[in-house]
């Protein structure tokens, strides 16, 4: 009895279901937990590229297991090893976000903060990423102040503060030299406001001093240098601006200020504007 076309298309279903349904056990499926320890292995060997290729793969074929969860992190781990930031940083975004409550997500904030750090430019460039840097590793310290990575992410912040304030007295002594005054002093504020705890402070306050001397601004001089000799009584830039000050005659003019006026932790640099 032959067949009619409805039952040969109704048994080719059937069968094409069947395959489909055995496919998961075919010889490339392996156990969540199987691909999780090949990764692992992978990334004990230092075969970086290979440890994502099997984290990846873990996620394909068993996307609700934890340890697909772990796999993520740890490509983003792998990626990061590997010196593939860029990748790394992609990679540890979508773990944060998918597992905004997940016990390492302190560690995979650090990670993709380091990451940025890591690509950290010289001065003479573009500092995007060091900003970026330094905000995740802020979010960090602002989101889990008692974890261990906070700590770490502290000191690294402190590095990022020096390195972005040397940026931006550079650009400011360029507009200085260039005789773009006002621009200048926007940068030296910048530090003061920004990067206060920087090793560039003094530095910034002198050059400041400067800027007004030259603009002719005698108030905001000589209460800067009252803050300088206050904030830093022994250091070179006091020194320089103590000879400043001499140079132009306006050691006669220097007056008293209370202390609170002289306090960087309790000024801001509109209020050198303001004397």
């Amino acid at each position: 009895m032959h067949l009619k076309i409805s039952q040969i298309i109704f048994l080719a279903f059937l069968i094409s279901c069947s395959s489909n349904d055995e496919r998961p056990y075919s010889s490339d499926f392996k156990s969540d937990i199987k691909l999780y320890s090949e990764g692992m292995n992978f990334l004990k060997k230092k075969e970086y590229d290979k440890a994502t290729e099997t984290f990846n793969e873990l996620e394909i074929q068993h996307p609700y297991s934890a340890f697909a969860t772990k796999g993520q992190l740890m490509a983003g781990f792998a990626h990061y090893k590997a010196n593939e930031y860029e990748e790394a940083i992609l990679t540890l975004s979508k773990f944060i976000e998918l597992n905004p409550n997940h016990q390492s997500i302190a560690y995979a904030m650090y990670l993709k903060a380091y990451s940025y750090y890591e690509r950290m430019p010289d001065v003479n460039l573009d500092q995007n990423l060091s900003k970026r840097a330094f905000e995740e590793f802020s979010e960090l310290i602002n989101r889990f102040p008692k974890s261990k990575y906070a700590k770490k992410s502290l000191e690294h912040l402190n590095s990022l503060k020096n390195h972005l304030a040397a940026r931006e007295v550079k650009v400011g002594k360029f507009y200085q030299s260039q005789g773009f005054f006002l621009a200048g002093i926007k940068r030296y504020k910048t530090v003061l406001s920004e990067y206060k705890k920087s090793t560039h402070v003094p530095e910034s306050i002198f050059r400041l001093i400067e800027c007004y001397i030259s603009m002719g601004l005698t108030k905001q001089s000589l209460y800067l240098y009252k803050i300088l000799e206050y904030n830093f009584p022994k250091s070179q830039w006091q020194k320089e601006a103590r000879g400043l000050i001499i140079k132009n005659k306006l050691n006669k003019k220097l007056k008293k200020f209370r202390k609170k006026q002289l306090d960087l932790d309790k000024l801001n640099p509109a209020d050198f504007d303001l004397i």
